[in-house]
């Protein structure tokens, strides 16, 4: 089975982008859906019962703070062609949330190359061109307080991402 960690988006949010992509975007055969619109922080791949439970548990035992990300740019990239919705700037507790489960994964066994995170949402697949730049420059807010297992599943009427397991991401309370 292959699995993903990562953030879901409210359904308010993926018919805004939705909206957004389709008014300011030519058309595109391979338009992602709305319903599959998320953030990955750590791509697992093939994960076996074994490695997924030493992963939840440690994921379980660590408190991460939920944090705002604000969707403001739009880039293309040519090699897996792929159209995506970005953020100039990525909020510290992104970035320890993507560090940890990264090294998380690591210490299960799974092979999770340590690169530099860029979070975005697939807006196109199979993108033959860079497109043109967007009409309307892209503003979203997205506050994120949930972090969740994804599992990405193929069939005929193409892949799914069902969420497996969800945990909450803390705020902490500090005293006055």
């Amino acid at each position: 089975m292959r699995y993903f960690l990562g953030f879901d988006l409210d359904p308010q949010t993926k018919i805004a982008i939705d909206d957004w992509r389709n008014k300011a975007l030519p058309r595109f055969e391979q338009n992602v859906p709305a319903k599959n619109f998320h953030i990955t922080s750590v791509f697992l791949g093939q994960v076996t019962e074994q490695q997924l439970d030493q992963l939840c548990s440690k994921i379980e035992n660590t408190e991460f703070r939920p944090f705002e990300l604000h969707f403001d740019n739009m880039g293309y990239w040519s090699k897996p062609k792929i159209l995506w919705l970005g953020a100039d700037h990525v909020p510290d507790p992104m970035l320890h949330i993507s560090k940890r489960l990264t090294e998380f994964a690591q210490q299960v066994g799974l092979n999770i190359p340590v690169r530099e995170y860029f979070p975005h949402i697939t807006l196109v697949r199979k993108a033959q061109n860079n497109p043109p730049a967007p009409i309307l420059t892209p503003d979203f807010k997205i506050h994120l307080d949930q972090l969740h297992l994804f599992e990405s599943v193929s069939g005929r009427t193409g892949v799914q991402y069902p969420i497996r397991q969800s945990w909450p991401l803390i705020r902490s309370i500090r005293p006055r």
